[in-house]
C-alpha cells in the first residue's frame, strides 16, 4: 500500500496537496522540529498571525515521541513514515484487543484491517489530518487497557493504560482526546456493572487516567491556559458553529455504498460536510460479519459493543438530535469543538470488534449459517438492485422533476443552512450533474448488491465446506484495498513552497516587514518569512477580532476564518509590505502603498481607552496617526514627556520566545513593539538598566507596549506561560515515579518467574 512513499529516493508526500497536511502540518513540523533540533523548544511562533503560541497548540505535538523522526529524517519522508507507522499501530492495537477478548487470529486480523482502512480513519490521509491519524491510533490500546484492568486488576495493565493515555494526549488532537474520554467513561461505567471489586477497579481506572494526564501535564496545562485566549476559549464557540459537521442521517448509506453521495478521488461528493468526516464504510463483508457477530457471538466477546455503537452513533448525530443542545449547554467541552461526527471512529472500534466476533463464530462454531441468513442477504441484494434501478429510471424518465432530484435538493438546502455546502448550489439544478450523481449512486448500490450475492454464495459454501469461511477475510481485504487506494494521493513537497520568483521579490529588502499570503497561509513558516495571518484553530481572540473589524465583520463573531477583501490602512501597524494573491489564474505579489511601521517605535502621544470597540474605531479614524500615537487600555507608568530627541531602541538578541532590547532616551516614552500581544509576555530588567521594573501592556488592542523612563535601558521580553513551568515539573516528577514503578514491576515479575 505504501511502498512508493517509503522506499524511493525523493518520495512524494501522502495526502492531497490542497488539504491540511500542506497548509498546516508540514509548516508546523518544519518549524517546530527544526527549532528543537537546534535545542530550542519553541513556545511561541513568530511567523504567522504577527506571533501566536506554538507549543500551547496541541497539534504542534513537540513532545510526542514518534514525531522525533522529524529530527533525523527529511521532512517529506518523516511525514510518510509517521502516517504509515500510525496506520500500522492502529491495526496492531486493534489486533491485540481482539486477541485479548479470545478471538482467533484470522478474526483478530480482520478486525485490525477493518479499522485500519475504514472510511472514518483512512480517509484522513486524503484530508492531511496528521494529528487525527496519530491520536486515533492509541484509542484501541486504551480500551484494551480498560478490559485488562477490569479483568485482571494488576499493575501491568495500569502501567500500559497510563502510557496509552499519555500518548493519546501528546499525539496532538484535543477533540479526539475529549471524545475518547467520553467513550471510555461510558465503557468503564458499563464494564463495572458486573464486577465484584468495583471500588478497586474504579481506583485503578482513575489512576490510569489521572497519571496519564500528569505525565502529559506540561502539554495539557499549557494548552488549557492558552486556549482561554483563543477564539474557542472563554465562553466557547457559538452553538451554530459547534453544531457544524454533525453526522448527516443520509450518510448512513455509506455503510453499504461508499460512493452513494459521490467520492473524493474524482471530486464528485455532493453531500453535507467533508466526506472524510461523514463516511462509515468499512466493507460490506465486515458489515455482514458485524451483524452476524451481534446475533451469534458470545456475550463475553461482544461485551457491550452494541450498546456503545448505539450511544456513540447518537452522539455523532450531534445537532440532528435534541441531546446535542443539552450537552452543549451542560457538559464542559462540547462548546469548544465542532464536528461531533468524529464520534464515528470511536464507534467503529466496536463495529470492527463485532465483525471479528462474527468471523470467530463462523470459524469455531459447530453449527453452520442458517438458510434464513442466506435468504436474508440475498433479499438485501434484491432490494438494492430495485433501489438502484429506481434511481436510474427516475432521472431518465422524469429528469429534473424526479424524486432523486428532490432528494439532492433537500440535502443541498440542509447543507446550505448549516454552512456545510462546498459545491455551487447551481450544480444541484444542473441536469447533467443530477444524472451523473444518480448514476454514481446507482452503480455504488449495484456493486454492493453484487457483493451481497457473492457473500450469499460463500455462506452457502460454508454450510458444506468449513474452510470456505476464510475467504471472508480475503474478500474484506480486497474491498478495503480497492476502497483505500484512490484515497491516498501524493504531492511534491516543493509544490507548496513559494515560487522562486516570488521569493526573490519578498526577500528583496530587510526582514523587518510582513507579508499576507492568501494562497498558502502558513507558508511563512517554511520560507522563513513573517505573515500577518495564517491557518491555526488556536487563533488569538484579540487578534481575530481585530482582523474581523478590518474586514467589516462583527468582532463578536470572529473565528479563525477571515476572507481578505480590504487591505486596511491599519495593516501598516502590523508591518505589512507585500500581499500574495491569485488574480486571473496567476499568482501575484502586490506592494502596499502605506509604509509599514518599524519593529520598534518610540512614541510619546497616547490615548487611554478601555472598550474594545472604542479602541478599534479610534485606530480606524483617518485622523489617527499610527506613527505618533498609541492607544493603551490603562495609564502608563511613567507617563511619557515631550522631547525634541526621538531616542533609540534596538534588538540586540532574539529567539522565538525572547527579545533583548537596548534603548536610550532623554525623556519618558512608550516603546511600541509591532508584534502580537499576549498576557504571557513579560519584561524584566537586565544588569545596567536604569529602570528597576518594566510593564508590558496591550497597545492598539493587538500589539505590545513597554513604558520607559529617561535613561539607558537594557531589558529582556520573554514569553513565559506559568502553566508551562508548573506542568513541566509535574511531568518530570510523574515520569520519574512512573519509570521507578515500571522498574519495580519488572523486578517483581522476573523475581517471581525464576524463584
Amino acid at each position: 500500500m505504501f511502498a512508493d512513499v517509503l522506499f524511493s529516493a525523493n518520495p512524494p508526500v501522502l495526502s492531497h496537496q490542497d488539504n491540511e497536511l500542506a497548509s498546516q502540518f508540514i509548516p508546523w513540523r518544519s518549524f517546530g522540529f527544526s527549532q528543537l533540533k537546534q535545542g530550542n523548544l519553541a513556545l511561541w511562533n513568530p511567523h504567522v498571525f504577527c506571533g501566536i503560541p506554538f507549543f500551547g497548540s496541541f497539534q504542534s505535538a513537540l513532545l510526542y515521541p514518534p514525531n522525533f523522526l522529524y529530527m533525523v529524517l527529511p521532512l517529506g519522508l518523516a511525514t510518510n513514515v509517521c502516517i504509515v507507522l500510525h496506520i500500522f499501530l492502529t491495526g496492531l492495537f486493534m489486533y491485540l484487543w481482539a486477541w485479548y477478548r479470545g478471538l482467533r487470529p484470522p478474526a483478530c486480523f480482520l478486525a485490525a484491517v477493518l479499522l485500519m482502512f475504514c472510511g472514518p480513519y483512512f480517509m484522513h490521509i486524503y484530508a492531511g489530518h496528521l494529528s487525527n491519524l496519530c491520536t486515533m491510533a492509541w484509542i484501541p490500546l486504551i480500551f484494551l487497557s480498560i478490559d485488562g484492568i477490569c479483568n485482571k486488576r494488576t499493575l501491568a495493565w495500569v502501567l500500559l493504560g497510563i502510557a496509552s493515555v499519555t500518548m493519546l494526549i501528546l499525539a496532538g488532537h484535543p477533540q479526539h482526546v475529549f471524545y475518547t474520554v467520553i467513550a471510555a467513561a461510558i465503557y468503564c461505567a458499563l464494564s463495572l456493572l458486573n464486577q465484584q471489586q468495583r471500588g478497586r477497579i474504579l481506583v485503578l481506572l482513575a489512576l490510569m487516567a489521572v497519571w496519564g494526564g500528569l505525565l502529559a501535564s506540561v502539554q495539557l496545562l499549557t494548552a488549557l491556559e492558552e486556549a482561554a485566549y483563543t477564539v474557542r476559549g472563554k465562553g466557547g464557540v457559538e452553538f451554530e458553529f459547534a453544531a457544524m459537521f454533525s453526522f448527516p442521517p443520509e450518510n448512513l448509506m455509506t455503510l453499504l455504498a461508499p460512493g452513494f453521495l459521490g467520492s473524493l478521488h474524482n471530486h464528485s461528493y455532493w453531500g453535507r460536510g467533508y466526506l472524510w468526516e461523514m463516511s462509515m464504510f468499512f466493507s460490506v463483508t465486515g458489515l455482514i460479519l458485524a451483524v452476524y457477530g451481534r446475533v451469534h457471538g458470545s456475550r463475553k466477546q461482544r461485551h457491550y459493543s452494541m450498546t456503545l455503537i448505539i450511544i456513540l452513533f447518537i452522539l455523532a448525530l450531534g445537532a440532528h438530535t435534541p441531546l446535542f443542545r443539552l450537552l452543549y449547554g451542560m457538559v464542559p467541552g462540547f462548546d469548544k469543538f465542532r464536528g461531533s461526527s468524529k464520534f464515528i471512529f470511536q464507534m467503529m472500534l466496536f463495529v470492527a470488534m463485532l465483525a471479528g466476533v462474527g468471523l470467530h463464530q463462523l470459524i469455531t462454531s459447530n453449527s453452520r449459517p442458517s438458510l434464513r441468513w442466506i435468504l436474508g442477504i440475498a433479499a438485501g441484494a434484491v432490494v438494492l438492485i430495485v433501489v438502484a434501478n429506481s434511481i436510474t429510471m427516475s432521472v431518465s424518465e422524469s429528469g429534473m422533476e424526479s424524486w432523486w432530484h428532490n432528494f439532492m435538493k433537500t440535502v443541498c438546502s440542509a447543507a446550505n443552512k448549516s454552512s456545510e455546502l462546498y459545491l455551487d448550489p447551481n450544480y444541484y439544478d444542473d441536469s447533467m450533474f443530477v444524472r451523473s450523481a444518480a448514476l454514481c449512486a446507482s452503480n455504488s448500490l449495484l456493486v454492493t448488491a453484487g457483493l451481497l450475492v457473492l457473500l450469499t454464495a460463500l455462506l452457502a459454501l460454508v454450510r458444506w465446506w468449513k474452510y470456505a469461511v476464510y475467504t471472508f477475510v480475503l474478500l474484506a481485504l480486497l474491498e478495503l484495498v480497492l476502497f483505500a487506494l484512490p484515497l491516498r494521493p501524493t504531492f511534491d513537497l516543493m509544490a507548496v513552497q513559494l515560487p522562486a520568483e516570488l521569493r526573490n521579490i519578498v526577500y528583496s529588502q530587510s526582514a523587518d516587514y510582513r507579508i499576507l499570503n492568501t494562497i498558502n497561509k502558513n507558508s511563512a513558516m517554511t520560507n522563513g518569512l513573517l505573515d500577518i495571518w495564517g491557518y491555526d484553530p488556536g487563533t488569538l481572540r484579540r487578534y481575530a477580532q481585530f482582523m474581523a473589524f478590518t474586514q467589516a465583520i462583527d468582532p463578536d463573531k470572529a473565528t479563525q476564518y477571515v476572507g481578505f477583501s480590504n487591505m486596511h490602512r491599519l495593516f501598516s501597524m502590523l508591518r505589512l509590505q507585500y500581499v500574495i494573491l491569485r488574480q486571473d489564474s496567476r499568482t501575484k505579489v502586490l506592494t502596499m502603498t502605506e509604509p509599514p511601521l518599524p519593529r520598534l517605535l518610540l512614541v510619546r502621544d497616547f490615548q487611554v481607552l478601555k472598550d474594545r470597540d472604542s479602541i478599534l474605531h479610534a485606530l480606524a479614524s483617518p485622523a489617527f496617526d499610527l506613527h505618533q500615537t498609541v492607544v493603551l487600555e490603562s495609564p502608563p507608568k511613567p507617563l511619557p514627556q515631550p522631547s525634541r530627541k526621538i531616542g533609540t531602541a534596538k534588538i540586540i538578541d532574539e529567539s522565538t520566545d525572547c527579545l533583548t532590547i537596548e534603548a536610550d532616551i532623554d525623556s519618558p516614552a512608550i516603546l511600541l513593539l509591532t508584534d502580537a500581544y499576549h498576557p504571557n509576555w513579560h519584561a524584566e530588567p537586565l544588569p545596567g538598566s536604569c529602570q528597576k521594573s518594566y510593564q508590558l501592556m496591550p497597545a492598539n488592542y493587538v500589539l505590545r507596549a513597554v513604558p520607559l523612563e529617561a535613561g539607558r535601558h537594557r531589558f529582556r521580553i520573554e514569553y513565559r506561560p506559568q502553566a508551562f513551568r508548573i506542568g513541566l515539573w509535574i511531568s518530570i516528577i510523574s515520569l520519574a515515579a512512573y519509570l521507578a514503578l515500571c522498574l519495580w514491576w519488572l523486578y517483581s515479575f522476573y523475581s517471581n518467574r525464576y524463584i
